[in-house]
């Protein structure tokens, strides 16, 4: 780095504004060109060119739909997390490929990213009907199973960071619409250790999650089963048959990562005779 006269850095304004861009976006998720430069104070002539050059070089994504701008993936090769997800990947797929054979239904490993759910691995079912879950597909946590399964074992504060202070669009007439929906939600999912989708994010489709918990205990990821809901139309058998595999799986993942605690997704599992 090149020193001014007086000892100063030289520092680039430009760079600067760039990781405002990149680090405003890892906080709040998907956003619009006008809102990003509300929040950083720049003009959306600048916004524009920050992105569309994060973009060219794939740290940025744009989602057609809602002409709104997200990060990808490649950031985390920076720190060593993509190195991360790729070895959560490794150690999780023999759980859902064991799971999705028991199950019957497509089983899927998901992460945070800002207030969405990236879903970072899958593997089908076998029969003709089948829910399609992408490996990279988003879906905005707070109408996901597996983003409540995450959202319930995380700080109350940052689950209010992420979805407080912003409305929360409706995708089917089920899916959430407060922020006090959600925190009700999330205190059920704490205390059962298991979230469900119930046509939130997508009607006709139904999903159960469980968190999975890394070596200091800290939720890191989720375990998803997606199936239309004519499939399973009785809701507390499917449950009953479901949910026991949900949570093997996902103390077998837990246990995988180091984890060796009672996971707090099973509170009670002992004393339930299941």
């Amino acid at each position: 780095m090149t020193a001014q006269p007086g000892g100063k850095e030289q520092i680039l304004a430009s760079v600067l504004r760039t990781f405002e861009v990149a680090e405003l976006l890892a906080r709040e998720g998907e956003m619009g060109v006008t809102r990003i430069a509300r929040e950083i104070g720049l003009d959306k002539s600048s916004v524009y060119r920050i992105l569309a050059t994060l973009k060219s070089i794939g740290y940025v994504c744009r989602n057609p739909a809602t002409q709104g701008y997200s990060n990808t993936n490649r950031f985390s090769s920076l720190c060593g997390g993509f190195l991360q997800a790729e070895n959560l990947r490794e150690r999780a797929h023999p759980a859902l490929a064991d799971l999705a054979d028991k199950a019957g239904e497509a089983a899927s490993l998901g992460v945070l990213e800002g207030r969405d759910i990236l879903y970072i691995d899958t593997v089908q079912c076998s029969g003709l009907i089948r829910v399609n879950v992408p490996i990279g597909q988003k879906l905005p946590a707070y109408c996901s199973s597996l983003g409540k399964a995450i959202l319930a074992f995380l700080p109350e504060p940052r689950v209010r960071g992420l979805f407080g202070r912003r409305p929360m669009e409706k995708y089917t007439p089920k899916t959430l619409s407060s922020y006090e929906e959600l925190q009700s939600e999330l205190l059920a999912v704490r205390a059962s250790g298991f979230a469900r989708d119930l046509e939130e994010s997508h009607e006709g489709l139904a999903c159960l999650a469980v968190p999975v918990f890394e070596a200091g205990g800290g939720v890191i990821a989720g375990i998803s089963l997606s199936f239309p809901r004519f499939r399973h139309p009785d809701q507390e058998e499917t449950e009953r048959d479901l949910v026991p595999l949900l949570r093997a799986a996902g103390l077998r993942v837990s246990s995988e990562l180091g984890y060796t605690g009672l996971s707090p997704a099973c509170p009670g599992e002992a004393g339930q005779g299941k």
